[in-house]
C-alpha cells in the first residue's frame, strides 16, 4: 500500500506539488489565527458560589451560610471536590467537577441546587449567587484609575471605576467581569443619635421603616383625556441628602417629625475589606476578567480598545494606567518558542549540508521541515489548540524526527542515484526503487514515534492539561512528516536531485575513519562491550535515584510577587501602613524596582482573604537597566531578606502571578507544598498545626514555612441575656436589631441616580458605638416605653475567634504551607512524614495530607508508571509486524534501555532534576533510539538477503547506514541546542527536556553504531549454528 502512494505521487508529480501548494496557503492562514497563549489553560472545570452577609464571624458564616450551600452541592453528578472558605462576611463555596463536564451545563447544576441552598439559609442572612464564568487564570488585565492633581477623593475615583470604566470594559468581546479593588464605595447614611429619638418616643425600627416606605416610584397605568391616552406615573424617589433628610418619620405634638431631626444624612464611604496601594498611595484597581475557553490575549486587545474610549470619557486629570498584562508574558514566552524554533532549523539545515555535501539533497530534506509545521498548525486550528510554550515546544523536540523520514529516504535515493552517474537514467524509476527500499522502516519508524507519546495523553489533571498539547504537536508534526515523506520528498527528490559520483564528505570521512576500525574491533570482543555498556546502565540506573524528583521546573514569569501576611487582629490602616514601609524598603534598597503595587484584604467579591493578607506585585525595569546581572529568584530571595529585616512583624513569601493562582487552584493553597490536617474540632486543628510545624521546621530544605494564624481574630460579643430581657419585655429580636443594624449599619433602600445605585443605609452615630461602654449604653426602649441600656439586657464580652474556617470534602481543615528549596519535593516528603510520624500524635478522627505540586507528581508518576509499559508493549507488535521476526523486534527494543544511559548522566551533571518535562525528554529518546534501529536492521536485512555472509553484511550495512542514523541523532541534538542555552521566559520548563534528548540522543547513537550489529551478529550466528545442526 505504501508503495503503491509514492508509485501515484511520482506518477502525479504536478498534482501533489498543487496540492502541497495549498497546504502552504492553508498552514500560514492557520498560523496566523491560531490563539496565542503563553499556557494552555490548567484550571480545573469549577464554579464557585458566593455568598455575602455583612458583619457575620466567620465560625457564624460556616454554620449559617457555607454548611448548607455545600450539603446542596454535595450531591451533584460529576462533582470531584468541594472546597470552602468562611471569613468574616463572606461564604466562599468552590465545587470543582470531573474535566469532561461542559462549564457551561456544570453551571446550570450548580444554579439549580442553589434554589434548595436558599431554602437552607435562615432569612435575612444572604443570598448565595454564582461567582463570574472566568478560569482561575481568568484575571488578564489589571489596570489602576488615578488622579494627577489629588483633588478627587478615593470615594469619587471608585465611582468613576464602578459606573463610567467598568460599565465599558464590561461589553468588551470575551469579558466575563470587571472586578473594582480599592477605594471607598459611595453611600448615604443616615446616623441615628439616641438622644434624639428618645426626645421624640421613636424606635431605631420607625426610622428605617420611613425610609423604606419614602424611596418609590410607581406607574398608574393610563387615562383618557379627550382622544389622546397619557401614561400615569408616580415619582417618590429620593435622589440627594436634603430630599432623606425632609423624610417624615411621624407627627409629635401636631407637628412633624424629620429624619434631619433624629439623624444626621450625608454621603460617606461604606465599610470596605480591602484597599489597593501604587507605590504607597491608595489608588482604585480595575481586574478584567476573561470569559472561559476564551484567549488571553484577544480579550486584552479588546479590553484595550475600550480603555482607550473609556479615558475619553473621564474628567481632566484622570488617568487609567495599565498595571499587569497578561499578553506580556504571552509574547515573551512565544519568543522564547519560536526562536527555539528557527534557530533549530537552521541548523538542521547546516547539519544536513555538512552530511549530503551536496545542497540539492539538503533542500529536499528542509523543505519538508516548514511543510511539516504548517500541517501541524492546520490540524492545530481544526482541534482548536492555542499556540503556547507547551504545544510549540512540542514542535522543536520534534524538529529532529520530523525531517528523519526525509533523510533517510533522500540519503538512500541519493547513493541509487550515484550509481548510475554518467548514465542515462530514468530518474522516476530510480526514485520508486529507493522508496521501496526504506519506505517501511520509516513509515513504522514514524508510526512508532507517534506511539511513543501515547502515554502523554493518558496524564488527566493538570499535568494531562499541560503537556498533551505538546503530545498532540508532536503526532500532528510527524504525521504530517510521513505524508511527506511518501508524497512530496519522491517527487522532489526526483525532479531536483541529480545522479552524480557519491563522495564522502569531510565529515563523514572521519566518522568512517575512527568508526569502522572500532566496529571491527568491538565485533572481535563482544563480551567486554556489552559488559561495560550494561556497566553504564548499571552506573546509571544507580545515580537516578539520587537525581530527586520535583513536578515540574518553576516558569519564571518575569513578575514578581510576594505574599504578605499579618497576625489575625490586623486592621485595615495598620496593612496600608505595611504596604507603604514595603515600597519606601523596596525603592531604598533596589534600584531595580519601577513601582509596586500592594492588594490589600479583598474585592467586594471574588478574593478570600482578610486584611491582614496583601500581595506585593513588584514591576522591574528591564535587565539592561540593573546595577548587576542577577536572575529574578536571586533578585526576588534578596528583595524578601531585606524586607524581612526592614518589617519583622508579617511573614514573607516569593511567588509569581500565574505560578500563585495555579498552586492555589489546585490544591486550594498558594504554596508548592501544603500539608493538610483534617478534623472536626478548630483548637484541637490549631493545637496539632502547631506541632506539627515545629517539627517541619527542623526538615533540612524547607523554606518560607507558614501555618496561617487562624485563632486571634478580637471579637466583641454581646450576648442576650434572655431573663432579664423577658423582664423589661424585650424580645431579643429588638436587641440583635441594635447590634445588626445599630452598630454594623443596614442597608434600607437603594438611591438612584441615572444609571448609578447607591446604598441608603442606616447606623448610630460614631460617637454611640466607637467603644465596648458607648455599645453597652446604648438605650433600649422597653414595652412600658422606659429606656435601659443595651448593658441590662446583654452582655458586652471581649474575645477571640478565627479569622477563617476552611473546609474540604465537607470536613474542617488547618493547612501548614511550606516550599521545598536546595533538594527535591519528593525526599522532603518522606523525611518529613517519618518525623511527624515519630513526634505528634494524632486523635482519633484526625489525619493528614500532603497537597500542592507533590500531589501531582504522585499522580503523574503512577500513571506513566502503568502506560509506559503498556506503550513498550504496543511498540513490540509494531515492530514484530514490521519484521515478522519476534528476535528482531526483542533486538532494536534492547537497544532502549541504553538511550536512559545519556539522559540520566546529563540531568546529574547539570543538576537538574527528574519532573514531568525530563520524563516527556526520555520518552522522546526512545523514539529516536528505536527509528535509527529500525533503520539499521531493515538494512541488515537486507544485506543477507544479496547473500552476503553475516560479518560482511553487518560491516557493509553499517558502514552504509552511518550517514543516516549520524544524520537523525545530529539533527535531533542540533535542533534542540537553542532549548537547552534559551534564557527566554518559560525556557525552564524545556530545559530538563532538552537535556535527557541530547545527552540520551549521544549514548543511544553510539550504542545503535556498536552494540546493535554486535548483537546482531550474534544473534545471526546463533540462528545459522542452529540450522547447521539440523
Amino acid at each position: 500500500m505504501l508503495n503503491n502512494i509514492v508509485d501515484i505521487s511520482l506518477r502525479y508529480k504536478l498534482l501533489v506539488l498543487v496540492g502541497f501548494l495549498l497546504v502552504v496557503v492553508f498552514g500560514i492562514q492557520a498560523f496566523r489565527t491560531v490563539p496565542v497563549d503563553a499556557f494552555p489553560d490548567v484550571t480545573p472545570v469549577q464554579v464557585n458560589i458566593y455568598t455575602e452577609s455583612p458583619g457575620l464571624a466567620a465560625e457564624d458564616v460556616e454554620k449559617l451560610l457555607t454548611f448548607p450551600v455545600e450539603t446542596a452541592m454535595a450531591g451533584l453528578p460529576g462533582v470531584e471536590e468541594i472546597r470552602s472558605v468562611s471569613l468574616f462576611g463572606l461564604s466562599y463555596v468552590s465545587v470543582y467537577f470531573k474535566d469532561t463536564v461542559d462549564i457551561y451545563f456544570a453551571r446550570r447544576l450548580a444554579g439549580e441546587k442553589l434554589l434548595e441552598a436558599r431554602e437552607r439559609i435562615p432569612e435575612g442572612y444572604g443570598e448565595p449567587s454564582l461567582g463570574p464564568n472566568t478560569s482561575g487564570l481568568g484575571q488578564v488585565f489589571w489596570y489602576t484609575v488615578e488622579a494627577a492633581d489629588r483633588k478627587l477623593s478615593t470615594m469619587d475615583l471608585r465611582t468613576l471605576q464602578d459606573w463610567n470604566v467598568r460599565l465599558m470594559l464590561r461589553t468588551a468581546a470575551g469579558v466575563d467581569d470587571v472586578v473594582s479593588w480599592g477605594g471607598d464605595e459611595k453611600q448615604f447614611q443616615v446616623l441615628i443619635q439616641p438622644q434624639k429619638l428618645i426626645k421624640y418616643g421613636l424606635s431605631f425600627k420607625a426610622v428605617m421603616e420611613a425610609l423604606t416606605a419614602n424611596n418609590r416610584q410607581v406607574g398608574g397605568q393610563y387615562v383618557n383625556l379627550g382622544q389622546e391616552q397619557y401614561l400615569v406615573r408616580g415619582l417618590g424617589l429620593v435622589t440627594n441628602s436634603r430630599d432623606i433628610g425632609n423624610i417624615v418619620i411621624t407627627q409629635h405634638e401636631g407637628a412633624p417629625i424629620y429624619v434631619r431631626d433624629v439623624a444626621e444624612v450625608k454621603e460617606a464611604p461604606s465599610l470596605r475589606f480591602g484597599a489597593v496601594t501604587k507605590d504607597g498611595r491608595e489608588v482604585v484597581l480595575g481586574q478584567a476578567l476573561a470569559r472561559i475557553n476564551e484567549n488571553a490575549k484577544n480579550v486584552v486587545d479588546a479590553v484595550k480598545t475600550k480603555l482607550k474610549v473609556a479615558q475619553q470619557a473621564l474628567p481632566a486629570g484622570v488617568t487609567i494606567t495599565p498595571e499587569y498584562d497578561r499578553t506580556e508574558l504571552v509574547e515573551k514566552a512565544l519568543k522564547t518558542a519560536e526562536s527555539a524554533l528557527l534557530e533549530g532549523s537552521i541548523l538542521v539545515a547546516v547539519v544536513l549540508f555538512l552530511f549530503l555535501g551536496e545542497i540539492r539533497s539538503a533542500i529536499v530534506v528542509v523543505v519538508t521541515l516548514p511543510l511539516a509545521m504548517l500541517i501541524a498548525f492546520i490540524l492545530m486550528q481544526y482541534f482548536g489548540m492555542s499556540a503556547n510554550l507547551m504545544s510549540l515546544a512540542g514542535l522543536a523536540i520534534g524538529i529532529g524526527m520530523m525531517v528523519d523520514g526525509a533523510v533517510v529516504m533522500v540519503e538512500n535515493s541519493f547513493r541509487l542515484l550515484s550509481h548510475q552517474a554518467g548514465k542515462a537514467v530514468n530518474q522516476t524509476h530510480v526514485m520508486l526503487e529507493a522508496a521501496r527500499e526504506v519506505i517501511n522502516p520509516i513509515a513504522f519508524a514514524i508510526l512508532i514515534i507517534i506511539v511513543v507519546f501515547l502515554p502523554l495523553f493518558s496524564l488527566t489533571g493538570l499535568e494531562g492539561k499541560l503537556f498533551k498539547p505538546m503530545a498532540l504537536t508532536i503526532a500532528f508534526a510527524m504525521m504530517g512528516s510521513l505524508i511527506l515523506t511518501l508524497t512530496l520528498v519522491p517527487v522532489l527528490a526526483a525532479l531536483i536531485l541529480k545522479p552524480k559520483e557519491e563522495k564522502d564528505t569531510f565529515i563523514l570521512r572521519h566518522a568512517k575513519r575512527l568508526y569502522l576500525p572500532l566496529l571491527d574491533w568491538a565485533l572481535d570482543r563482544k563480551k567486554q562491550v556489552i559488559g561495560s555498556a550494561l556497566a553504564l546502565l548499571v552506573a546509571a540506573l544507580a545515580v537516578f535515584p539520587f537525581l530527586g524528583k520535583e513536578f515540574m521546573p518553576t516558569l519564571q514569569e518575569g513578575t514578581l510577587m510576594f505574599r504578605v501576611t499579618g497576625i489575625p487582629s490586623t486592621s485595615l490602616e495598620e496593612s496600608l501602613g505595611v504596604a507603604k514601609r514595603i515600597d519606601a524598603a523596596l525603592k531604598q534598597q533596589f534600584p531595580q524596582v519601577k513601582s509596586t503595587l500592594a492588594t490589600i484584604g479583598r474585592a467586594e467579591k471574588g478574593e478570600t482573604a482578610d486584611v491582614n493578607y496583601m500581595e506585593v506585585l513588584v514591576d522591574v525595569k528591564p535587565a539592561e537597566e540593573w546595577p548587576e546581572r542577577m536572575s529574578m529568584p536571586e533578585l526576588a530571595h534578596e528583595m524578601q531578606e531585606s524586607l524581612e529585616k526592614a518589617i519583622p512583624t508579617v511573614v514573607f513569601g516569593a511567588t509569581q502571578p500565574i505560578q500563585m493562582r495555579v498552586e492555589e487552584l489546585i490544591s486550594g493553597v498558594r504554596a508548592t507544598l501544603a500539608l493538610k490536617i483534617y478534623g472536626e474540632d478548630l483548637s484541637t486543628l490549631d493545637r496539632l498545626a502547631g506541632q506539627m510545624k515545629a517539627v517541619l521546621d527542623q526538615v533540612p530544605g524547607v523554606a518560607d514555612l507558614s501555618l496561617e494564624a487562624n485563632k486571634g481574630k478580637p471579637q466583641m460579643v454581646i450576648k442576650v441575656n434572655r431573663d432579664e430581657a423577658a423582664r423589661y419585655g424585650i424580645n431579643a429580636d429588638e436587641i440583635l436589631e441594635v447590634v445588626q443594624a445599630g452598630i454594623g449599619g443596614k442597608t434600607v433602600s437603594t438611591i438612584i441616580d441615572g444609571v448609578k445605585r447607591f446604598d441608603l443605609q442606616v447606623r448610630l452615630d460614631a460617637a454611640f458605638r466607637d467603644s465596648p461602654q458607648a455599645i453597652a449604653d446604648i438605650p433600649i426602649r422597653t414595652q412600658s416605653g422606659a429606656l435601659v441600656p443595651l448593658s441590662r439586657v446583654a452582655t458586652v464580652e471581649m474575645d477571640e475567634g478565627y479569622s477563617f474556617v476552611r473546609r474540604e470534602q465537607l470536613q474542617r481543615y488547618a493547612v501548614i504551607q511550606m516550599d521545598v528549596k536546595g533538594r527535591d519535593v519528593d525526599g522532603f516528603v518522606q523525611e518529613a512524614e517519618a518525623k511527624l510520624r515519630q513526634q505528634v500524635k494524632l486523635p482519633a478522627g484526625y489525619w493528614i495530607e500532603w497537597g500542592g505540586a507533590f500531589e501531582n507528581q504522585q499522580r503523574a508518576m503512577a500513571r506513566l508508571a502503568v502506560i509506559v509499559p503498556l506503550t513498550i508493549g504496543l511498540i513490540f507488535i509494531l515492530l514484530y509486524t514490521a519484521f515478522n521476526s519476534l528476535t528482531h523486534a526483542t533486538l532494536i527494543i534492547a537497544n532502549v534501555p541504553f538511550a536512559v544511559i545519556g539522559g540520566v548522566f546529563g540531568l546529574a551533571l547539570t543538576g537538574q532534576y527528574v519532573s514531568v518535562p525530563s520524563a516527556i525528554g526520555f520518552i522522546a529518546v526512545f523514539g529516536v533510539a528505536m527509528l535509527n534501529g529500525i533503520v539499521l536492521v531493515s538494512f541488515l536485512n537486507d544485506q543477507r538477503r544479496r547473500g552476503l555472509s553475516i560479518r560482511e553484511a553487518v560491516r557493509q550495512g553499517a558502514a552504509l547506514r552511518l550517514r543516516p542514523v549520524l544524520m537523525t541523532a545530529s539533527v535531533a541534538i542540533l535542533g534542540l541546542i537553542p532549548m537547552l542555552l534559551s534564557q527566554g521566559v518559560g525556557a525552564e520548563t524545556q530545559r530538563p527536556l532538552a537535556t535527557v534528548v541530547v545527552g540520551g540522543l549521544f549514548t543511544s547513537t553510539a550504542l545503535t553504531l556498536l552494540l546493535l550489529p554486535l548483537m546482531y551478529e550474534w544473534v545471526e550466528g546463533r540462528r545459522e549454528r542452529k540450522q547447521a545442526s539440523i
